[in-house]
């Protein structure tokens, strides 16, 4: 029986003490699957849920169970009497970790991502922080020979930040982005390369505000782009800050941090007509708007809820970009050379020390 190494979810807990590195069978590949050789995976937020053991995982994750979602890698062999189409062995690929029913309301009418019968890759099954995983061919993405294995690795949340901007004006907008983590790193990269007029960034981390200002500096982008610290700032102060840049109000907000008080703010600073494009998880169920009436109703302001990504718009119109020239190298800042360092790259990333933490498995 041929061996890899693998990360567990061991059991029901926090931390180091329940996620485990160790050997495990290579997995076959079932009728309508491919073999896949991973050759690099990604931390994201929803492994460090699991990781952490917070609620929502705990729910949904049955231990033992192979985490992560994120990867990119080449196809080893394929499933019994399985349709390649149009695949090949040794083929580069990255895959949708969302399978779906193919049969409910939803999908029939080209809303899969919203599926309400998913499995999950890496929740609700096995996933690919391993160096094999199999998935439905269905699923698979072939990729150009040229995309760096480090940014294969993390399609999966790069699809979300365009799926944040696919129902939304970007071009020529003034556009407001809630929160500098890995998604909200990517949805400013994707405004520079689609033409926004000005963006502007919210965030309470030193870090995340140090490492915006970085991206800034580096793209020359200074004369566009304004940062702004809103750590202890009330919503009027810093819907207040929003406004003196752009005194007529935004004309689209990307909501990334799931923080009341950045929507509310943003609700503010929104001008009337404007646009919400929401991705952030709020920590608790209830959100509320101070002024729903005023901020909301009256101002005519649209809102567009995001889940996953479109399948497949949302990867066609992301892989269009990076061949385009959508710069995102900066995102992948710890690389580390194989899954026995996994507990070290998750502590990377739950200090906020790394936008994107990639393990390669070449």
């Amino acid at each position: 029986m041929k061996k890899m190494i693998a990360v567990f979810k061991s059991g029901s807990g926090k931390g180091k003490a329940f996620t485990e590195v160790r050997e495990t069978a290579v997995p076959e590949p079932r009728e309508g699957e491919a073999l896949v050789k991973v050759t690099a995976t990604s931390i994201c937020g929803t492994d460090r849920h699991i990781y952490n053991w917070d609620p929502s995982m705990a729910k949904a994750v049955k231990p033992p169970r192979i985490y992560g979602h994120e990867f990119c890698g080449h196809i080893a062999a394929f499933g019994p009497h399985t349709n390649p189409r149009g695949l090949a062995e040794g083929d580069y690929i990255s895959a949708e970790m969302h399978v779906v029913c193919g049969a409910c309301y939803q999908c029939k009418t080209g809303r899969g991502h919203i599926c309400a019968n998913t499995v999950i890759l890496g929740v609700h099954d096995d996933g690919c922080f391993a160096e094999y995983v199999r998935i439905p061919v269905s699923n698979l993405i072939k990729l150009d020979a040229s995309l760096p294995p480090a940014i294969g690795s993390f399609l999966d949340a790069l699809g979300n930040a365009v799926h944040t901007l696919q129902p939304v004006q970007v071009a020529g907008q003034d556009v407001l982005i809630l929160g500098y983590g890995p998604i909200g790193a990517m949805c400013a990269s994707l405004c520079e390369f689609l033409g926004a007029r000005t963006i502007i960034i919210t965030e309470i981390s030193p870090k995340g505000i140090a490492s915006a200002q970085a991206w800034a500096a580096a793209k020359d982008l200074s004369h566009k782009t304004h940062i702004i610290d809103v750590k202890g700032h009330s919503v009027p102060e810093q819907a207040e800050a929003i406004r003196a840049v752009c005194p007529d109000g935004v004309d689209t907000v990307l909501e990334i941090s799931g923080a009341e008080e950045a929507i509310n703010a943003a609700a503010r600073a929104v001008k009337r007509g404007g646009e919400f494009s929401l991705l952030g998880i709020p920590g608790k169920d209830t959100i509320t708007f101070q002024d729903y009436t005023h901020d909301l109703i009256f101002k005519g302001v649209t809102m567009h809820a995001i889940a996953g990504r479109r399948m497949y718009s949302t990867w066609f119109a992301m892989l269009s970009y990076l061949k385009g020239g959508l710069d995102v190298s900066h995102i992948p800042n710890a690389v580390f050379p194989g899954l026995s360092h996994f507990h070290e790259g998750m502590e990377r990333f739950e200090t906020h020390n790394a936008l994107k933490v990639v393990f390669s498995l070449e």
